[in-house]
């Protein structure tokens, strides 16, 4: 029994270190065409070199938090994302599309919506 305390106790301690270990950081961010809202996307970088990095999509409305809206894995091979990778733009004043093109592997896309609420849609193809 005390093996057993032993090791939900260390896995409890291992699952903490790696999720406080994981730094998120703001990748870009874009004013909508009529400046009512911000496109913000982030990336979590992964705990294991290698791994698959979180981006984030939030729209931060005036006078309002910024909203979570949308998250996904994304491969990286090692080399920091550029704005090749993922790319944000304005499609219309209140439409956006962020662009995500990982090396070697499919692109995708995220359709950002402004309303009451704002809604995200992942897509393939970009």
């Amino acid at each position: 029994m005390r093996v057993c305390y032993r090791f939900i106790i260390g896995t409890f301690i291992v699952a903490l270190a790696v999720a406080c270990s994981q730094v998120e950081y703001e990748f870009d961010r874009k004013r909508s065409p009529l400046g009512e809202a911000d496109l913000i996307v982030t990336v979590t970088e992964p705990f294991m070199p290698h791994g698959k990095h979180t981006i984030t999509v939030y729209v931060a409305q005036v006078d309002e938090p910024a909203q979570m809206l949308l998250e996904t894995k994304m491969e990286n091979d090692g080399v920091p994302f550029t704005k090749k990778n993922i790319g944000l733009r304005w499609t219309s004043p209140t439409q956006a599309l962020v662009c995500l093109r990982p090396t070697d592997l499919a692109d995708s896309a995220i359709v950002v919506q402004l309303g009451s609420p704002p809604t995200a849609e992942l897509r393939d193809g970009c």
